[in-house]
């Protein structure tokens, strides 16, 4: 009953512009979500949610399979309208991503040699799209920030470890794209453990170490990375950045996988 009820809502809101084939991929994947996502719990001192993959491994095999068999007869050429591609590829990462981390469980991290020999899940061509094979990188530099040049992307995209961002249990879609991808950058930046930290005794903004990582997407060094920061701060925290000369540091990223059997106590 439950599956019959999430594909009659996933069919109800795909939004005007969706290639209609797009549509079973993210009621499916919106299921998956739903079903094995958990709230925030403490892993090594950071707070972040996570995913119950021992359950997933153990009980979504063929749902897994109904996903990864679907994304393999849709033409991404037909989805329509900027939004809709955009938000259909960060999923598309995303499952990729939860895919390996499923097919080597039991791992601490995506970057086990479990999933790859040198570390490097990456580069590894992981998933079939319309019948061609993509690697996570592919997706996400050659695909998605290329043709969209949205830095928030590197924000969406999944490292399915404690320092990335909270995901949530929706998946993005095109119609409320905007609202989702500020509102995962605003709760990431409220986590003073591995999102942003301003410490106002030593003049220091210390930021997620992903920002570090594509830093090439934040120009003018400093007053760039300051300006794309601004607006998902608060009033007060905007008023005394524009009247301090801060220095940057970001955090070290830690890459345990966001999996609820990593959090403490357990």
């Amino acid at each position: 009953m439950r599956r019959i009820v999430l594909t009659i809502v996933g069919t109800l809101l795909v939004a005007p512009g969706f290639a209609a084939e797009t549509s079973r991929f993210d009621t499916l994947f919106g299921e998956l979500l739903h079903e094995y996502w958990r709230p925030t719990v403490t892993i090594n001192g950071i707070e972040t949610t996570v995913f119950d993959y021992a359950a997933m491994q153990r009980d979504a095999g063929p749902l897994i399979d109904e996903i990864s068999e679907t994304l393999a007869t849709i033409d991404p050429v037909n989805i329509e309208g900027d939004n809709a591609a955009k938000a259909f590829w960060v999923n598309v990462y995303n499952f990729a991503a939860i895919r390996m981390v499923i097919n080597a469980y039991p791992v601490d991290s995506i970057t086990s040699f479990r999933i790859s020999l040198i570390k490097h899940p990456w580069s590894k061509k992981s998933i079939n799209v319309g019948g061609q094979r993509y690697s996570l990188s592919g997706i996400e530099k050659d695909i998605l920030l290329p043709r969209f040049n949205d830095p928030r992307i590197i924000f969406a995209v999944s490292c399915a470890a404690v320092s990335c961002p909270d995901r949530t249990a929706e998946p993005f879609d095109g119609a409320h794209l905007e609202a989702q991808l500020d509102e995962l950058i605003r709760t990431y930046f409220r986590n003073p453990k591995k999102g942003l930290f301003l410490n106002r005794e030593t003049n220091t903004l210390t930021l997620a170490w992903i920002i570090k990582k594509d830093s090439y997407l934040f120009q003018d060094g400093t007053a760039g990375v300051l300006a794309f920061v601004s607006p998902y701060l608060n009033e007060e925290q905007r008023g005394w950045l524009t009247s301090q000369k801060v220095t940057l540091e970001y955090f070290d990223h830690d890459w345990t996988l966001n999996d609820l059997a990593q959090a403490n106590g357990r």
